[in-house]
């Protein structure tokens, strides 16, 4: 097969674009795309600097790359930002991504941050996962989200932007359907403006950009990342979570760019009349212990009330 530029093999084809690329035309052609959905959407207007989370996989390390590249460019500056959550089940899982994050910050020349989340809050998620009544994945993504907000607001940040690439989104947006959850739909954004209280956006710059291409792209270019997966989950979120992805994938082989429309037009079009129907500006409270904003009728934050019972520990009281 060879490349629809030149007369130099293929590597990659592209079937919804019916293009088959060799590795220099793929390069070009991913990093412009990038570029494009950046600039559509408007990601980086008002951004000075951007804290970028880096977990040590293939979608994060890419992300970081492609950053650092278009920061030269646009004249913001960028932190990498990478949290060892204490993931370990005899495979030192989060150690090991722990060192391919900081691999990519010392080949990029990039200022970073490593937060270790025993030292900063006194638990791991190894150790949530025998504590608290919650899914380990539920436990883990309300630690991330906490420590990445705090992490980037510390380090004066004023967006910070993850790896969720198109395959992410088009699972989300069918399991929302699927449970029925038109509020999570409804919040589920590619630029989440900093909410009442808190000082910075989040923004998914690879909302629209294929797992494929995402991994393609990482090894033609040398990307250091850690291939394994989470030794507390082998599915993505859960079996039915995992059943509806592998579906979306086979329906993407039978209909090319079938993922990409799905996710393009909720974005565009469902997700703007969801959001303003159903979420509606609310009065919020904040937490007594780290005085973050929460629900108007809770006096701790989810956070906190994890770490208090991971804990036990008496914390000061705002």
């Amino acid at each position: 097969m060879k490349c629809s530029k030149c007369d130099n093999k293929a590597i990659i084809k592209i079937p919804y674009s019916n293009l088959a690329l060799c590795k220099d035309h793929f390069i070009e052609w991913f990093e412009k795309r990038f570029e494009r959905i950046v600039d559509k959407y408007k990601m980086f207007e008002n951004s000075k600097k951007i804290a970028v989370a880096v977990s040590g996989g293939k979608d994060s390390t890419t992300l970081l790359h492609l950053m650092k590249k278009l920061s030269e460019k646009k004249g913001f500056e960028i932190i990498g930002i990478n949290i060892d959550l204490g993931i370990d089940m005899g495979k030192q899982y989060s150690s090991k991504s722990t060192e391919f994050a900081l691999k990519n910050f010392e080949m990029l020349g990039v200022k970073y941050r490593i937060v270790r989340i025993k030292e900063r809050y006194g638990f791991t998620i190894d150790d949530a996962k025998h504590k608290i009544k919650r899914p380990v994945c539920s436990t883990c993504g309300l630690v991330k989200r906490y420590t990445l907000t705090e992490v980037a607001e510390e380090e004066g940040a004023d967006t910070i932007v993850t790896g969720h690439n198109l395959n992410d989104m088009a699972q989300f947006i069918m399991a929302g359907y699927f449970n029925g959850d038109v509020r999570d739909l409804a919040r589920l954004d590619i630029i989440t403006p900093p909410e009442k209280g808190y000082r910075v956006m989040k923004v998914k710059p690879l909302f629209l950009i294929y797992e494929k291409e995402i991994l393609t792209y990482a090894l033609v270019k040398g990307i250091p990342f850690l291939y394994d997966s989470c030794p507390h989950t082998f599915r993505v979120g859960g079996v039915t979570q995992d059943t509806i992805r592998r579906k979306l994938e086979e329906l993407e082989e039978t209909i090319p760019g079938y993922m990409l429309m799905l996710v393009e037009n909720f974005i565009n079009k469902i997700q703007p009349a969801l959001k303003e129907k159903y979420i509606k500006e609310e009065e919020l409270g904040h937490c007594k212990i780290c005085g973050r904003p929460t629900t108007k009728d809770r006096e701790i934050c989810s956070f906190c009330a994890v770490r208090l019972k991971m804990t036990g520990q008496t914390v000061n009281i705002k």
